[in-house]
């Protein structure tokens, strides 16, 4: 959907007017924060932004779905008498009065995924198993497989980016992370799945836990997840997508408590796949977290 701006006014009045049934003010701001809309080929997440005289408006036909999502929809990937894997879904926030709201009483939240980040997380039934599921993380026991759909074609097949993280700033409240000479170790290993005309997409095993850590290494690198605004504020694909399209795809690691080997996959959600089949982007291979 494409429109020119008639006259100077607010981008907000404006899209009240062009679409039909006419949204809300509060609606309409969780389509401008999923990024759907675009002034001037910019994101514009901001309805109080002045949209002036023969300025070009575009706006993704999925505005109307994501009105409708429903956050709360888990799938149970796996399930024992110490932990869950649960298949989280955008738009979802990690806090422990969030896990306790889902899941009720005596569930933890082993470790954390970024809000619009989909796939396995880990959610324990006791402190004990929390306690010994973090002590793993920290030993880098937990072997971790995500899938990013990226901004532009890397040069090589694969890489491999280390560096020492710190604050570097704030974007929209959150805080924003990069590297520098002294800070939190932080290494990811990624690979070349499939490529496009303006986009790739990438195999990415963080072996560190770092904030943001695939997002930033991956921007630093100049390949950016789409449409990670708070790390990148221009991108060669014009592809419309809701959320930086990053997925947890498989978590394996050996039960501390049993020693048990558990190996669980989510799979890819509808927009994802929807992203590759416009992009073009089809992979052959299914690769291994250690593989990377």
């Amino acid at each position: 959907m494409k429109w020119l701006v008639p006259e100077t006014q607010k981008l907000v009045h404006f899209l009240q007017k062009e679409l039909s049934p006419a949204p809300s003010g509060k609606m309409l701001r969780r389509v401008l924060e999923a990024n759907l809309c675009r002034v001037n080929g910019t994101v514009e997440r901001f309805g109080t932004a002045d949209v002036k005289k023969g300025s070009v408006v575009e706006l993704s036909c999925a505005w109307q779905s994501v009105l409708v999502q429903n956050l709360n929809n888990f799938e149970v990937l796996f399930e024992d008498e110490h932990f869950l894997i649960v298949d989280k879904p955008a738009g979802w926030i990690c806090t422990d009065e969030e896990c306790l709201k889902a899941f009720g009483a005596k569930r933890y939240l082993i470790h954390r995924l970024d809000k619009e980040t989909t796939g396995a997380l880990l959610i324990a039934k006791s402190i004990e198993t929390r306690e010994a599921m973090i002590k793993l993380f920290r030993e880098k026991r937990v072997e971790k497989l995500y899938y990013a759909i990226v901004d532009g074609i890397p040069q090589t097949e694969r890489g491999v980016r280390t560096s020492f993280f710190a604050k570097v700033g704030h974007f929209e409240g959150q805080t924003c992370w990069g590297s520098k000479p002294k800070g939190l170790e932080a290494e990811t290993h990624w690979k070349l799945l499939a490529k496009g005309k303006a986009a790739s997409l990438l195999a990415c095993q963080p072996i560190t836990g770092r904030t943001h850590q695939i997002r930033v290494h991956l921007a630093e690198i100049g390949h950016p997840i789409l449409v990670d605004r708070q790390y990148s504020k221009t991108y060669r694909c014009k592809f419309f997508a809701t959320r930086p399209l990053l997925h947890a795809a498989r978590v394996r690691f050996v039960d501390p408590l049993t020693g048990k080997q558990i190996d669980v996959s989510a799979p890819l959600p509808s927009d994802f796949c929807e992203a590759l089949e416009a992009l073009e982007l089809h992979a052959e291979e299914i690769f291994e977290p250690s593989s990377l």
